[in-house]
């Protein structure tokens, strides 16, 4: 995957998942994440902007959300590497009468269906979503009322695996610093993030990581050269 140097906030999604009269606190992204080191050679190359140089991967990416999956194919494209098409992993799943369960104990199939279409790597992308019922209360003018809400905890795992290794190249988790009404909405957010901070290369000092914070929503965020948004 080509390591990009910085992205902006998807602004349009915040106020749609951000946005709830009951809550008004400024909400975060909480990112971790880690990669195999590139050498200076492809750094070189990424600071210059010169990505068509550098090698492209076949990826076959699989997830247990079909939404969060879309995001890290988009991503994945967006960079140019190819991702197999989900007709021809079906295809490869009814040839070798593999039936998967999204959870992690497909693991191991989905990685030898993976060797069979070619790809260099397996992409996996994992979502969790907690739900909890709160009582909400308001007090107004004309008296005070109460109602119930559904609310979710969310987060997003991805990681990308070598197929000719096994080796794990890098690994990401996103989550929120507080919960949200619309999931889906938060799991676009959370999978770009938690593939940005997978291989954003803190090792170069020149790099650093910078969460989404609604309180500064026109602040650009992810992973950043130092000076590029006010950063030491």
């Amino acid at each position: 995957m080509v390591r990009e140097l910085h992205f902006m906030a998807l602004l349009s999604l915040a106020t749609i998942f951000f946005g709830c009269e009951t809550n008004t606190s400024a909400i975060r992204t909480i990112s971790t994440g880690s990669s195999v080191p590139v050498s200076d050679e492809d750094w070189q190359k990424i600071i210059s902007g010169q990505k068509d140089k550098l090698t492209k991967r076949k990826y076959v990416v699989w997830g247990n959300h079909s939404g969060a999956t879309h995001t890290a194919i988009e991503r994945l494209q967006s960079d140019g590497s190819i991702v197999v098409e989900r007709a021809r992993l079906q295809e490869i799943l009814e040839e070798q009468k593999v039936r998967l369960t999204h959870t992690s104990d497909d693991d191991a199939q989905v990685l030898k269906i993976g060797r069979l279409v070619g790809a260099d790597r397996v992409m996996f992308v994992e979502t969790s979503d907690v739900q909890e019922v709160v009582n909400r209360t308001f007090v107004g003018a004309y008296g005070g009322a109460s109602r119930s809400e559904t609310v979710h905890h969310v987060s997003v795992s991805v990681r990308a695996i070598n197929l000719e290794t096994g080796e794990i190249r890098w690994s990401g988790h996103a989550t929120l610093s507080q919960s949200v009404n619309d999931p889906e909405t938060a799991f676009t957010v959370l999978t770009i993030a938690a593939m940005h901070r997978a291989v954003c290369q803190l090792e170069r000092r020149e790099v650093i990581w910078i969460e989404f914070d609604s309180s500064d929503s026109s602040r650009k965020w992810g992973c950043q050269r130092k000076g590029s948004s006010g950063g030491d």
